[in-house]
């Protein structure tokens, strides 16, 4: 079957509408099938010769329907087939399943007199699919599990029905009409210990509600239940805040236990909220400054400020500084003997130089100026100094000697083509273990040494860690999170950046198989226009490495078609890559066996069960007898867990990888459970942009969990591990990915240790910040959760 013609052939086609065919014809030349937008199947359609169909028109395979032989020859008429792979498709089927015949019909008549029983029958039609679908008694529709909806209301202001013919005082005095699902929640509270353990939308999945005696009663059939506490507008006032409690206080046996926290009893449970952490203040910033100098460390005191500058958006700048000058200055006072006229100068050029990190300066906030003298003029900006003046570890200047061939052949490689001043891409290749990151770190050293700037960077936080002064691309280059295929680097030529960039010798670039090859071409637009050079990422000296047997770009909801054509190796710029391969696995050099394991893995050589999936060894596994197999991998990862808390070393040694978030978030609630301390539940503050009329309930808000967001409750004990989440001070360990050590808690900043990296071992302070779900994240809205990010 041919389609058309239709477009610029004929505009006049029935299919034409807005200059465009509503069926999107003529398709595109495909060598294979692909998963298309909207979940539209893209067929293969080959580029083959013109085949004629009349003296003035010819065809090919763009203009050809998708088709069923058989179905053709059966039925002998037209019959458009295609691939249903959405959800929208199981709604577009069940819409002609019950929507009944076409009924277009009405009648006019003058007159009182009305025919019920034909009435009847004229509004009652069953087509006979609908008629055969009744007899036999098939479901209609089904609701599982089951919605109980819990009444929420203020003290002595519940609903109470009557009749018109009681008396007022029967009706009060009736003991029935004081009970309701919440009176009732606190009186079980205050007899059932166990129904302490949950919170009020919880109960329904252990108790239910017998509404003859008016009494929640403990479950007896597995059933599935869900409570949902009925929609409180803010506008509703102490109601909403009544609301808030509920959904995070578990086991209140009153309202006085609603309005009382650390032994204050408060007169509004707005109060209560609010003294909770429940309700974000306007004072939070003031706050989160007051506890961090309690603690006395004047340097991280500096770098928390100029993180809230840049992150938390204080609207009075001016009056944080005067309130904390002197907290940020002590050590300045005790360690220089610095007289008093001198310290604001040394404060604003210390702050100056870490907001020079972020692309700021002191000029774009309330701040006092920098006097002319202290501002740097030299020719040199202060980004390339701090690149210059990098520790070389003397391990990685030893290192050149003891590398194997296959890392011998690629150091020189790439070091030729720098040496020469010549550019070039490459790509080291190596499955896991074959010390990729020992070959960075060697060129890294070897480059350094001889005062050139070498700008490494990874695809994930973790690798960055790795690499003496590494970041991750993202906020090296500046990448947009939301990418397009023709997006750029958010760079200014004019910037020290640009500078900074156009003096690096080289750019290694870790992991690279996982990023989206859209990043890659960015990046490579970006420098073609800041070095002025057409060339592959302007005539630099671009070193990527990774294995592509491993994680792979990852698409929301994409397909594996999907995300093979995101690698990089789909990209035009593949064509001047040079490819470096290291085969010696030096990490298992005492398991071959197990590095052989791996390899066979990777190549898709090694036997699968259904679904891919792959069996392991059984002396690397622990076999799976029941939900308490999990308690025993913790045990096996965490032995001893109850003696180890605050110990770094230990901390550091361990993690456990899962795929999927909500393995982690089921994990992590495990573990925390069992380390030692008490355990402290932080809250988010989320709101939806642009949302004036409260369209989307806080309960909602607060369940959505995305990969990008930090949670909304956050389980934390003194000395837990923490993964931080954003990239705040990288230049001072703090990047996506860092492991962290909870040293304090307090209600608006977190006192952490650095576990990884060349600052391990630092202390730093984190806020609250606000993060964005971004356009990949799938959500009709842009959601803002402040919460501490980790």
């Amino acid at each position: 079957m041919i389609h058309g013609p239709c477009g610029i052939i004929n505009r006049k086609s029935p299919c034409m509408k807005d200059g465009h065919c509503k069926k999107r014809y003529p398709k595109q030349f495909l060598d294979e099938t692909r998963q298309g937008t909207d979940s539209y199947p893209e067929y293969r359609r080959r580029f083959d010769e013109f085949v004629s169909l009349g003296i003035d028109r010819s065809v090919d395979n763009i203009w050809v329907v998708p088709y069923n032989p058989w179905l053709l020859l059966k039925y002998d008429c037209h019959i458009n087939v295609e691939i249903c792979s959405s959800i929208k498709s199981i709604k577009y089927l069940y819409k002609y399943v019950y929507k009944g015949p076409d009924r277009v019909a009405m009648e006019v008549h003058k007159g009182s007199y009305m025919d019920e029983v034909q009435q009847y029958v004229d509004a009652r039609w069953i087509c006979a699919p609908e008629a055969l679908w009744k007899m036999f008694r098939f479901t209609l529709y089904r609701l599982y599990p089951s919605v109980e909806r819990l009444q929420i209301h203020l003290p002595n202001r519940h609903q109470v029905r009557f009749y018109d013919h009681q008396q007022i005082a029967d009706v009060l005095n009736n003991e029935r009409n004081s009970k309701t699902m919440l009176t009732q929640f606190f009186a079980l509270n205050l007899q059932d210990p166990q129904a302490r353990k949950y919170l009020y939308r919880e109960i329904p999945e252990h108790y239910c509600w017998n509404k003859w005696d008016m009494e929640w009663h403990r479950r007896r059939s597995t059933r599935k239940v869900i409570g949902r506490i009925y929609t409180v507008s803010p506008s509703e006032g102490d109601k909403f805040y009544l609301q808030l409690l509920l959904s995070h206080v578990i086991g209140p046996t009153s309202w006085e236990y609603l309005l009382t926290n650390n032994g204050m009893t408060f007169s509004t449970f707005k109060k209560s909220a609010e003294d909770r952490g429940f309700l974000e203040t306007d004072h939070s910033i003031r706050d989160c400054l007051v506890e961090t100098t309690s603690i006395r460390m004047p340097y991280a005191l500096r770098r928390l400020f100029v993180t809230i500058l840049i992150f938390c958006e204080p609207t009075d700048v001016r009056g944080l500084w005067n309130e904390f000058f002197t907290h940020m200055v002590e050590d300045y006072q005790t360690a220089n003997n610095v007289v008093e006229s001198n310290l604001t100068n040394m404060l604003l050029k210390d702050l100056n130089e870490l907001l020079n990190l972020h692309g700021k300066k002191i000029d774009d906030y309330d701040l006092p100026s920098l006097p002319p003298n202290t501002i740097d003029r030299g020719e040199v900006p202060s980004i390339i100094q701090e690149e210059l003046a990098i520790d070389i570890p003397n391990e990685d200047i030893e290192s050149i000697a003891k590398l194997n061939n296959d890392q011998m052949i690629a150091f020189n490689t790439i070091m030729n083509v720098i040496v020469q001043k010549h550019s070039g891409v490459f790509f080291v290749d190596g499955p896991g273990g074959t010390s990729k990151t020992f070959l960075y770190r060697t060129l890294m050293a070897s480059l350094r040494s001889k005062g050139e700037i070498v700008l490494a960077t990874a695809s994930s936080g973790i690798a960055a860690t790795l690499l003496p002064d590494g970041r991750t691309a993202h906020s090296r280059f500046k990448i947009p999170i939301d990418i397009q295929p023709s997006s750029i680097c958010g760079i200014e030529k004019q910037k020290d950046l640009a500078n900074l960039i156009r003096v690096a010798a080289a750019i290694i670039w870790d992991e690279a198989p996982m990023t989206n090859k859209n990043y890659l071409e960015a990046l490579d637009r970006s420098l073609q226009d800041i070095c002025s050079n057409s060339a592959p990422f302007g005539g630099k000296v671009l070193i990527m490495g990774g294995d592509f047997r491993q994680v792979l770009p990852v698409l929301r909801k994409g397909t594996k078609a999907q995300m093979i054509s995101a690698c990089i190796v789909q990209s035009h710029l593949w064509n001047h890559t040079k490819i470096l391969h290291l085969r010696q696995n030096m990490r298992s050099l005492h398991d071959q066996e197990f590095a052989e394991f791996l390899i066979r893995i990777g190549d898709g050589v090694e036997p699968t069960k259904p679904d891919d999936m792959v069996r392991l060894p059984l002396h690397i596994a622990i076999p799976w007898e029941g939900e308490h197999s999990i308690q025993v991998l913790i045990q096996h990862i965490f032995p001893d867990l109850e003696l180890h808390g605050w110990d770094a070393p230990y901390m550091v040694q361990r993690a456990i990888l899962t795929p999927t978030n909500d393995d982690v978030q089921k994990l992590n609630d495990m573990i925390i459970d069992q380390f030692p301390g008490e355990e402290h539940n932080l809250l988010s503050f989320d709101e939806v942009e642009g949302d004036n009329h409260n369209l989307y309930q806080q309960e909602f808000l607060n369940s959505i969990a995305q990969g990008s967001l930090p949670p909304h409750i956050l389980k934390i004990k003194k000395g837990a591990p923490l993964m931080l989440l954003r990239n705040l001070d990288p230049r001072y360990g703090l990047c996506n990915g860092t492991r962290l050590l909870c040293r304090g808690l307090f209600m608006n900043m977190l006192d952490v240790e650095i576990l990884t990296g060349s600052n391990a071992g630092k202390r730093a302070f984190l806020p609250r910040i606000k993060i964005k779900t971004s356009a990949s994240d799938g959500l009709p809205f842009v959601l803002s959760r402040k919460q501490f990010p980790i």
